[in-house]
């Protein structure tokens, strides 16, 4: 497995990349004495794939993120990546020339970990592979197609984005594992499905074009509930340890927190790094925030 000396501290501003092509951050999140959570010590994270596809970042502990990689030597495959934040490396997880794979998440158990993979025909569908690399992996839903997003509400249990047929509309399922059944929750979602603590799924639920809400669901109840109106546009954001949500907008990080925030709070702005747009974020327990940004 290559590894890498893998970031350097971020400058001023980062030049111009070509369009559509993606670059990840890492900032310390301090809090402040007026309870806002303000990104510090910023690191440019992808410095080996300068100019390439560096995108949904996903910390698997606290030093070590994972992420998926399109190399600028590669215009037609994804490949999963891991950043060792101590050691300063990274390392190359998947090298499959005729798949794709994406999202990257650390199952229940903490042995495997799923990815979506883009098969040789075109179909998406949910592989898991060995966190020690001991088999070359299985398909976890073997009828299930479509698979774009997906989170792991327990060890038996996911939520999955699931990308709407000829311009229908993307709609959020829940399927077991051993049942393999789907059943509809919503319509009209993004992509980023967040777990809570409480066994809750954080999603974004997009009614209008002008007009997103971040909800709740409950598998327990199969109750929904409207926890804010995010920001205009946006549709990823992280959750904090404490229950602090983070979202990017354009340039500027934004938070909210119940029930103490009414509306969201800008808490930091990019555009003094050259940045043009915030989109995935992640954070890890310990209170390190990676940023994908665009120019």
């Amino acid at each position: 497995m290559l590894r890498l000396l893998l970031f350097c501290l971020l400058p001023s501003a980062i030049w111009a990349q070509n369009a559509g092509k993606t670059d990840l951050l890492l900032f310390s999140l301090n809090k402040g004495a007026d309870s806002l959570w303000r990104p510090d010590l910023p690191k440019f994270m992808s410095a080996f794939n300068r100019g390439g596809y560096n995108n949904q970042p996903n910390f698997f502990s606290n030093t070590e993120l994972w992420l998926t990689v399109q190399y600028t030597s590669d215009t037609t495959q994804t490949e999963i990546v891991s950043l060792d934040l101590t050691q300063k490396t990274q390392a190359r997880v998947t090298a499959t020339p005729q798949t794709a794979e994406y999202s990257p998440t650390l199952m229940p158990g903490g042995k495997r970990f799923s990815v979506v993979r883009v098969e040789e025909d075109g179909n998406q569908r949910l592989w898991s592979f060995p966190l020690d690399r001991s088999d070359n992996g299985r398909i976890e839903l073997p009828a299930i197609y479509n698979v774009g997003y997906h989170c792991w509400l327990r060890d038996t249990l996911l939520a999955l984005f699931i990308v709407g047929d000829e311009g229908q509309p993307h709609t959020l399922q829940s399927v077991g594992l051993k049942g393999q059944k789907m059943q509809r929750i919503a319509s009209n979602i993004g992509r980023c499905l967040i777990k809570r603590p409480d066994g809750k799924l954080l999603f974004v639920q997009k009614p209008t074009e002008q007009t997103w809400f971040l909800k709740t669901w409950d598998p327990k109840t199969n109750q929904q509930e409207i926890v804010v109106k995010m920001p205009a546009g946006t549709e990823d954001f992280a959750l904090l340890s404490d229950g602090t949500l983070l979202a990017g907008n354009g340039v500027k990080l934004f938070q909210y927190k119940a029930p103490r925030d009414q509306d969201w709070k800008e808490v930091a702005d990019f555009s003094k790094y050259g940045v043009r747009k915030i989109t995935r974020l992640a954070v890890s327990k310990d209170g390190k925030l990676a940023v994908v940004v665009g120019y």
